[in-house]
């Protein structure tokens, strides 16, 4: 079933397909986008004994997240990146593992501004990663909570069940669609990610590197 948030309305799910064909069609179309990167991180994170503290994220972990730059289907343009914040901490067994406020970087996957003969604007916006120690923590499945409301008019938002649309995130089409900086959305992390080990302060220094002698001028 396709959910039009917008509008408050369940579309059968014999009409899914119809309704989804915009989105599909926008994100096929976007203009001289590179391909995503295939994720590369591990699909499950590993074991842990009962006692010891989390060290990974599992996939599909719940992320929010604050937008620090002003989109929409007028100003933003297909191709160009975004960026936003980490509103709450990333927390696993209680234990804080990506702290507020921990930058991250979007893309528009594909803007259209709407017509003067009534053509709908379109925007297709995707939440690539977490910047974390200067470690990207890749994301997916971005989707704002307020879409269909004052802020951005008459707005049909739809959630479909379709793979490429899950990992791009979030479709929007209306009349003036607006996301001012800090609107609020959620997305879920793609794949296991593993932190890198605490470093041991008690650990003795590195020595070093021994200082060559200088070389001394042959006598004559």
């Amino acid at each position: 079933m396709v959910l039009l948030v917008g509008l408050g309305l369940a579309v059968p799910a014999a009409l899914a397909q119809d309704a989804a064909a915009p989105a599909e069609k926008a994100v096929k179309s976007a203009p001289a986008l590179a391909p995503a990167a295939p994720l590369t991180g591990p699909t499950t994170c590993p074991p842990v004994e009962p006692d010891a503290e989390p060290r990974c994220i599992p996939p599909l972990t719940p992320v929010l997240l604050l937008t620090r730059t002003h989109l929409g289907s007028k100003i933003s343009k297909s191709g160009e990146m975004f960026e936003f914040v980490l509103d709450q901490p990333v927390t696993v067994n209680g234990k804080v593992l990506v702290p507020a406020g921990t930058r991250g970087v979007g893309e528009v996957v594909h803007a259209k501004k709407s017509g003067g003969s009534g053509a709908s604007g379109e925007l297709v916006l995707a939440a690539r990663y977490l910047d974390v120690g200067g470690r990207k923590l890749r994301l997916r499945s971005l989707h704002f909570a307020a879409a269909g409301q004052d802020r951005i008019g008459t707005v049909t938002t739809m959630s479909v069940a379709s793979p490429a649309l899950a990992l791009v995130g979030f479709f929007v089409k209306g009349k003036g669609i607006d996301l001012p900086v800090g609107t609020q959305a959620d997305a879920k992390t793609a794949e296991a990610f593993l932190l890198d080990p605490p470093t041991d302060p008690a650990a003795p220094a590195s020595p070093p590197a021994a200082t060559p002698e200088p070389v001394q001028p042959l006598s004559q």
